[in-house]
């Protein structure tokens, strides 16, 4: 009788250890699970490419980026074209930061503009790409949101000119050497606002078709708009541009501290 309990003991301590392992196990993956979701929605990034006027070719090679960098940075993102999207404040709200890619046109009606606003005073935040600043140009509110309004560029459009790194410490340039060649098509713009702080700007000497010969922005960025943070880059024409990693560093970049303010993740 002494045997068969001993040999009952230990085995009841062989699956209580195995049920409590099991256990631990069971925490622990559910505790990873948790933190990788907490992970991969760090901020939330509504990307939008609605276009009434021009469209871009580069539209499908961009939103394929912004999918990659979502996926390999850890932020949620919701892509779309439709203006409704901006019917519904509370689910604008829910958005970091919001992104105009390639857009074109009047492409929000008026009660969708006050709910662009609406987000805005209320701590949303901004960034333009490209032919951004050749959206709603008729609304002066929108021009000051993004810093200034596209004024035609050369013909033809693309060519090759040195870029200059005017905020080596920006997120958003921080890898990009102070002065480096890009093909790009080269906006001009009017309408620049006072409250910008330039990222970037482009060397007017090593392309034609230039009309701001004393000082040529294509990238800025504004601290404080009106309660958000707004971000543009001119940068986004070819469709190319968008498989090229310094680019995606650098649109990674502006969303991130856009989105963020630039502070790290805890």
């Amino acid at each position: 009788m002494m045997i068969q309990k001993q040999l009952f003991e230990k085995v009841m301590t062989k699956k209580v250890m195995v049920i409590l392992l099991a256990l631990l196990t069971f925490v622990s993956t559910s505790s990873h699970a948790q933190r990788l979701q907490a992970n991969q929605e760090r901020y939330q990034v509504l990307l939008f490419t609605k276009s009434l006027d021009y469209q871009h070719r580069s539209v499908t090679t961009g939103v394929e980026m912004f999918k990659e960098l979502a996926i390999d940075n850890h932020f949620a993102l919701t892509w779309t074209e439709q203006s409704d999207f901006f019917d519904d404040q509370d689910q604008l709200n829910n958005m970091d930061v919001i992104v105009f890619m390639n857009t074109s046109g009047d492409i929000l009606d008026d009660d969708q503009r006050r709910a662009l606003q609406n987000y805005i005073h209320q701590g949303g935040n901004f960034v333009a790409i490209h032919s951004a600043s050749f959206t709603m140009m008729e609304w002066p509110w929108y021009v000051k949101l993004v810093g200034g309004v596209w004024n035609r560029h050369p013909s033809p459009g693309i060519s090759t000119a040195i870029v200059n790194n005017e905020k080596p410490d920006h997120p958003a340039t921080a890898h990009i050497p102070k002065k480096w060649l890009v093909t790009e098509e080269w906006y001009n713009f009017l309408e620049l606002s006072d409250n910008i702080e330039v990222a970037l700007s482009v060397d007017e000497t090593t392309f034609i078709g230039g009309k701001m010969p004393d000082y040529h922005p294509i990238a800025w960025y504004q601290e404080d708009f009106e309660g958000g943070r707004s971000f543009h880059t001119a940068l986004g024409h070819p469709e190319g541009i968008y498989d090229n990693p310094w680019y995606r560093q650098h649109i990674l970049g502006a969303v991130w501290w856009a989105a963020t303010g630039g502070k790290a993740f805890e």
